[in-house]
Parts: structure tokens; C-alpha cells; sequence
């Protein structure tokens, strides 16, 4: 998508001129007076403002443009401008530019010069916010590479290249920790929008009132506090790419309002009657069971299909444990460069203790426990795991499975019979773990894409209740 230039001068000639001068490379926006140039920024997105400092209702003061420089750099301190005008006066450029104009020109102007003026500060706005991105990224701690050859993660790799490429919404399932925003990110960085803002927000870290004015943004004096306009994540990231992490936390009001930008692509900022066009692609992600939210009432039935088009299940670590020692050594030696240290291998018994660690929290969980690991080591080898937590390997004679297994008779025993009173002791373990929700359940299971259904199939088989819809 072409980046846009709003033209604010009362002249219809120069409009004409830079229009002319921009169109091939730039979406061109035009204003004859300040009150059109206020709906024009209000309604769209401007990426860099030309402005003369003549304008009505007084074209010959210039003092008119300086005032409305001063209120754009309160209200969209972000939007660079240029100025253009007939008032070539020194001061009025030494002005122009502590107000935060780019450049300045006098009319009449060398076309080449505003042109690669324009194009300089667009260059430098791009690389302003691709450094931004990426120093979210880093701190946000997010590898762009996800590390594995499992059957499971080379199937999770081969869906985002398919899915990167198209514009439909995508729904992100997967246990806290497994990394979701990662294959958000992946999916942005493999589609025709990696260029463009990606722009991630946590819904269940929001209140319903900050929320809806984080997404779409509000008007000055639209609440107690709003001293100025504030543009939404849906302007700010228009030709990009949304993350909602957490959608099951959205409120029902903001819901409503979320629907509709699905539906029409259009919104207003709290405050505002302006109707706003955002081009964005929505990727969502959950880790609670929606469908479950849906039939209590509490996510709608409409945005849920909306967000719903594909989904992406990551697996937990569980359900991948042979890249453990590779998603290790590869954690290790990032903490190890963070904190200054030299640490550059795990000794055989820590990869041990890992392997017989359940990993509730996921990679997550196992970055947080190396980067503790690191800070409490010296030397080349990182030799133990001081903060590591839950059930560690039984031995033969602890060994519960071993102790069911010697109270066996000698004979006479019926196979069939005890695998199914394990399996069923283990579908109630499993649902009691995970809220008696059998979706949840049955990925803890490691049961993959149909969880809720074979769950579903396992209650049925040993006759045991749960949530009708659970």
C-alpha cells in the first residue's frame, strides 16, 4: 500500500503541481483550507503533510500556517511536514523548523529539490519505525526462528508458510508459554505485509475502557485526561498486521465494536464522528476454549466465526520434547551473551533433569529457568538447574507404575481390563487438571487438533460427566 501525503495549500494550481510531482510514488490527499486538512487527518492515514503557511480565512499571514505547525506537533507529533511557501523569510524557517517542520521551501520551488526532500523524510520515518519494531521485538524477548525438527514443530512451520501469504484471519490456540506471539510474528515477517507495522496487544492485560481506546484511538476532550488526539493500533498498524494475544479477554462491548472493523474495515476514535478506513490483517490467539466462552455467553457467537477462518494449534512442549536439548543450548547461549557470561554447553545430567521435567509453563518456562541458571553459574558448562521446580525422574523402587505392576497375580490377569482402568483414571486425571475442559484436557493429553472430539469419545466410553459443552 502506498504511503500518503496530504497537500494543505488554498492555491488549486500548486495542488496540481505536487499532485503531479507525488502520484507516481505516493497516495496524494488535498486540502484547500485548514477545516478540510483537519477532516483529511482525522479520516485517513497520513504518512507526511505539505503545508503553506498562507491559508484562509487570511492568505497573507503567514502566521496562520505556523499556528496550525504548532498544533500539529501537539496533536500528531508523529506526522512530519514540509512547509511550501510564498513567504521565503529566513525566520519563518528558522521558526518553521523548532516547531518540527522537515524542510522549507519558498515558492516558487525547484520540483527535484521537494521531491527528495519528501522522499528523505519518508525514508527516515520508515527506518524510524522499523527500529521501533525492532526494538520491541527484542524487548519482548522474540526469536524470529523457531528452533526444532520435530515431526510436530516442522508441521507447525509448514502451516505458517501456507497461511503467510493470504489475507484471511487466523486464530493462534496453544497452552501459555508455547509461544504464540512468536508464530504471530512469523506469520507477519512470511506474508506480503512484513514491510508494514506489526503491532501486538495483550487483551487480557487491558481494562475494557483502555482497551477500546488503545485499538481505536480517541479524540482531544473525549474523556478526563485527553488532552490531545491519540491515533488507535488499528491506524498505527494499517497495511500491517494486528495481534490480539489473549482474545478470549475481550470485553463485550469492545467486541461489538471489534466486529464491526471486521466487517467493514471502518471505526471511529472515542470522541469522534469521523469514519476511519484501516487495511489491517487480524491474527488472534487464545489459550482458553472459545467455543466454551461462546455457549456461556461470553464471547459472541459473530466474532467468533470472524476471527475463526484458520486456525494454527502450537504444540507444548510436551508434545515436542525431542527438540528439548536443541531449544536449550540454543536459550543458553542467548542468556549467556545477555548476562556476560561464557557459558557455552549443558552437562549430559542437567539435560537429564530436563528431559524428566514436565514443563507446565513451556518454552517460556524453560528460557526463564536457563537465563536463572546462568546468572547463578560460572565456568563453560552449565552444570545445574538451582530453581527447577515440580516432580523430578521416579526410581525403579518409587517407581508407582513399577509398585501397580508387582501387585499383579501370576496369572489370570485380563490386559484389556487394566489398560482400560488406567486410561480411564488417566482422561479423569487429565480433566481434573485442566477445569474438566475436555479441549484442554485432551491437548494436555497431547491429543493434537481433534482433543475436544476424542476427549468427547473418551467420556462417552467410560460414562464419565463433565460440562455438557466443556
Amino acid at each position: 500500500m502506498k504511503r500518503s501525503v496530504l497537500v494543505v495549500d488554498d492555491n488549486d494550481i500548486n495542488r496540481l503541481n505536487l499532485k503531479l510531482l507525488l502520484k507516481d510514488d505516493y497516495q496524494v490527499l488535498e486540502a484547500g483550507d485548514l477545516e478540510v486538512a483537519d477532516a483529511k487527518l482525522s479520516g485517513n492515514r497520513v504518512d507526511l503533510l505539505v503545508l503553506d503557511l498562507a491559508l484562509p480565512p487570511e492568505p497573507d499571514n503567514p502566521e496562520i500556517g505556523m499556528d496550525y505547525l504548532k498544533k500539529l506537533g501537539r496533536e500528531s507529533p508523529d506526522t512530519p511536514v514540509v512547509v511550501i511557501t510564498g513567504h521565503d523569510q529566513r525566520s519563518l524557517a528558522t521558526r518553521a523548523r523548532k516547531l518540527g517542520a522537515k524542510d522549507f521551501f519558498g515558492k516558487p520551488f525547484d520540483p527535484d529539490e521537494v521531491k527528495g526532500a519528501i522522499d528523505r523524510t519518508m525514508e527516515a520515518r520508515g527506518k524510524a519505525l522499523h527500529e521501533q519494531e525492532m526494538r520491541r521485538a527484542l524487548e519482548s524477548k522474540v526469536n524470529l526462528d523457531l528452533l526444532g525438527e520435530s515431526e510436530a514443530i516442522l508441521s507447525l512451520k509448514q502451516m505458517i508458510k501456507q497461511v503467510a501469504p493470504a489475507p484471511s484471519t487466523v486464530l493462534i490456540r496453544g497452552e501459555t508459554g508455547t509461544g504464540k506471539e512468536l508464530v504471530a510474528r512469523r506469520l507477519h515477517a512470511e506474508g506480503p505485509r512484513a514491510e508494514q507495522p506489526f503491532i501486538a496487544i495483550n487483551c487480557a492485560a487491558m481494562s475494557a475502557d483502555l482497551l477500546e481506546s488503545e485499538l481505536f484511538g480517541y479524540e482531544k476532550g473525549a474523556f478526563a485526561g485527553a488532552g490531545k488526539r491519540k491515533l488507535g493500533w488499528f491506524e498505527r498498524a494499517s497495511g500491517g498486521t494486528l495481534f490480539l494475544d489473549e482474545v478470549a479477554g475481550l470485553p463485550i462491548p469492545v467486541q461489538a465494536k471489534l466486529l464491526r472493523v471486521l466487517e467493514s474495515g471502518e471505526f471511529s476514535r472515542l470522541g469522534g464522528e469521523a469514519i476511519i478506513r484501516s487495511d489491517v490483517r487480524l491474527i488472534c490467539s487464545t489459550r482458553e476454549d472459545l467455543e466454551h466462552k461462546v455457549a456461556a455467553g461470553e464471547f459472541r457467537d459473530d466474532l467468533y466465526y470472524r476471527i475463526h477462518v484458520v486456525e494454527i494449534v502450537v504444540p507444548s512442549l510436551r508434545e515436542h520434547s525431542e527438540d528439548l536439548s536443541a531449544l536449550a543450548e540454543a536459550i543458553l547461549l542467548r542468556k549467556s551473551a545477555t548476562c556476560g557470561k561464557q557459558i557455552t554447553s549443558i552437562s549430559p545430567a542437567v539435560l537429564d533433569q530436563m528431559a524428566h521435567y514436565t514443563w507446565p509453563g513451556n518454552v517460556r518456562e524453560l528460557e526463564n529457568v536457563i537465563e536463572r541458571a546462568v546468572v547463578l553459574s560460572d565456568g563453560e558448562v552449565l552444570e545445574s538447574l538451582p530453581s527447577l521446580a515440580g516432580p523430578q525422574p521416579f526410581s525403579e523402587d518409587d517407581d508407582p507404575l513399577q509398585i501397580w505392576l508387582q501387585q499383579l497375580p501370576d496369572a489370570g490377569i485380563k490386559a484389556e481390563k487394566i489398560v482400560a482402568t488406567f486410561e480411564q483414571r488417566l482422561i479423569e486425571t487429565a480433566l481434573a487438571r485442566n477445569q474438566h475442559i475436555k479441549a484442554r484436557a485432551g491437548r494436555w493429553l497431547g491429543f493434537g487438533d481433534r482433543a475436544k472430539d476424542k476427549m468427547r469419545y473418551l467420556c462417552d466410553k467410560y460414562d464419565i460427566e463433565t460440562q455438557e459443552n466443556a
